[in-house]
C-alpha cells in the first residue's frame, strides 16, 4: 500500500508505505519531516490488525489496544533521520475528506484479522508451490519419474496450485483494500480519535501488489508449454506412402 495522510495543519501531507508486515511513515506536520516504523500488530483475540509505529512488541500491543478503546496512544519513537527521495504529490487540501476526530470511534477502521491472514497464508502457499514446481521441473529434465504425481502430470498440479493460490492472496488482499484501507490505512495517526488525520481516497495498491500478476503469467506460460509438448508428442505422424516403380521388372514377381 502507498498512501497520503491528511491533517488541515500540516505543512503537506504525510507519506506512508508498507507490506504485508512492515513500513514506514513519512510525518510532515512541521517544516522538518520525521519518519517512523511500522509494523503489524494483531490482536487476534479482538480480530483486529494495525500498523504500530512503537519498537517493542508489548509497547505495539499496548497501543492496538488503546486505539481500539478509543483512547490516545503513547508518542512513536522517531527512526534516525535518513535521507529519503520523495516525490511531491499535488495539495489535497481542498479535497472534501471526512475528518477522523469527528466521528464515532469503528473497529472496521482497523485491517480485519482474518483477510490478513489469509493474506499471509495463500502467499506462503504460492511461494512452496513455485519452488515445488521448479524441484520438479529439474527433476523431469533429468529422470523420467515413474509416479504420475512426480511426473510431467503433476507439474500441471503444483503450476496450478500456484497460480491459484497467488489468485486468492491478491483477491484477499484486493478485499481487504476495498473494504477498509480505501477509507483508512490502519496506522497510528489515522486511527487515534485525538488527532485529525485522514487518509480516505488517498491509498492505493503499490507495484508489490500488481506485480504478483508476473507469478501468474509465467506459471500460465508453464502450462502452456506443457499443453503443447503433449500437442507434439501426440501429434498422428503422416500415413507412409509408397512410392511403386511400375516399370521395375522385379515388381512381377510379387
Amino acid at each position: 500500500i502507498t498512501s497520503e495522510a491528511y491533517e488541515s495543519n500540516a505543512s503537506k501531507n504525510s507519506q506512508i508505505n508498507y507490506g504485508l508486515f512492515s513500513g514506514s511513515l513519512t510525518q510532515n506536520f512541521l517544516p522538518n519531516s520525521r519518519y517512523y516504523d511500522l509494523t503489524i500488530t494483531c490482536l487476534y483475540h479482538e480480530y483486529v490488525c494495525a500498523f504500530s509505529c512503537q519498537q517493542d512488541e508489548e509497547g505495539r500491543t499496548d497501543e492496538v489496544l488503546k486505539l481500539l478503546k478509543g483512547l490516545r496512544p503513547a508518542d512513536c519513537p522517531i527512526r534516525s533521520p535518513k535521507v529519503l527521495s520523495l516525490i511531491d504529490a499535488p495539495s489535497t487540501n481542498t479535497l472534501p475528506l471526512n475528518r477522523q476526530s469527528s466521528v464515532t470511534f469503528d473497529r472496521s477502521n482497523f485491517i480485519n484479522t482474518g483477510l490478513w491472514v489469509s493474506t499471509v497464508v495463500f502467499i506462503g502457499i504460492a511461494t512452496s508451490f513455485s519452488a515445488v514446481s521448479a524441484s520438479f521441473s529439474i527433476i523431469n529434465v533429468l529422470f523420467n519419474p515413474v509416479e504420475p504425481v512426480f511426473s510431467v502430470f503433476g507439474l500441471y498440479i503444483w503450476n496450478g496450485a500456484a497460480i491459484g493460490a497467488t489468485a486468492l492472496c491478491m483477491i484477499m488482499w484486493g478485499a481487504l483494500f476495498a473494504s477498509t484501507l480505501t477509507y483508512n490505512i490502519a496506522i497510528t495517526d489515522t486511527l487515534t480519535i485525538q488527532i485529525p488525520y485522514t487518509s480516505s481516497g488517498l491509498a492505493s495498491l503499490a507495484v508489490s501488489y500488481w506485480i504478483l500478476f508476473l507469478p501468474i503469467l509465467l506459471h500460465g506460460l508453464n502450462i502452456g508449454l506443457l499443453l503443447w509438448r503433449r500437442y507434439i508428442i501426440n501429434k498422428e505422424p503422416p500415413p507412409t506412402t509408397i512410392d511403386v516403380d511400375r516399370s521395375d521388372l522385379t515388381i512381377i514377381m510379387f
